[in-house]
Order: structure tokens, then C-alpha cells, then sequence
């Protein structure tokens, strides 16, 4: 793979984790929280694995984080409207879990 397709596939992972995570801590249907955690478990080993098999640096990262908030966002909106989560809020779960995927 090439380096684009490469921090493509890195932030499609990461925005399923970290959507996840979201969706974990503000889903209004709390039968769905066990197939929610075992999805977000699943999703952040595989991002672990893609993250490992590539040597980023900052600009790569950069660019990660700017394509899982806007692919979070995007599927917010059109996917999970009932769940209501600042821009804000989202941006920093963001920030947070991208820096721990990343350290």
C-alpha cells in the first residue's frame, strides 16, 4: 500500500474506534452498550496493527486526525442523529484518543 492509501485506512479504523467510544458513553439504548464495547475493542486492535506497520510523522498524523474528525462528525449526522455530542466535546475525545494511539 501507498502511503496515501495507507493514512486512509488508518484514519477509516480509528474514526470506527473512536466513534465507538463516543457511542458507548452517549447511546440512548443501553442493550447495545456489550456489542458496542466489543466492536470498539475489536476496531482499536485492528488500528493498533495498522498504526504499527507504518512509520508516521507529524504531518502524517496531522492529516489522521483531521480525517477521523471529519469522518466522526459526518457520521454523526447522518447515522446516529438521536445522539446529540458537541463539536467540542467530540474534538477532544479526539484529540485524546489519537495522542494515545499515537505515543
Amino acid at each position: 500500500m501507498g502511503k496515501n492509501s495507507d493514512i486512509e485506512s488508518i484514519s477509516n479504523s480509528l474514526s470506527k474506534t473512536i466513534l465507538h467510544k463516543i457511542l458507548i458513553e452517549y447511546t440512548n439504548k443501553l442493550e447495545s452498550t456489550i456489542h458496542l464495547i466489543n466492536e470498539e475493542i475489536e476496531y482499536r486492535g485492528q488500528s493498533m496493527k495498522k498504526i504499527d506497520r507504518r512509520t508516521l510523522n507529524n504531518e502524517d498524523k496531522k492529516k489522521i486526525k483531521d480525517k477521523v474528525l471529519i469522518k466522526i462528525i459526518n457520521k454523526l449526522k447522518s447515522k446516529y442523529s438521536d445522539i446529540k455530542v458537541n463539536r467540542d466535546t467530540i474534538k477532544r475525545i479526539v484529540d485524546e484518543e489519537i495522542n494515545s494511539f499515537f505515543e
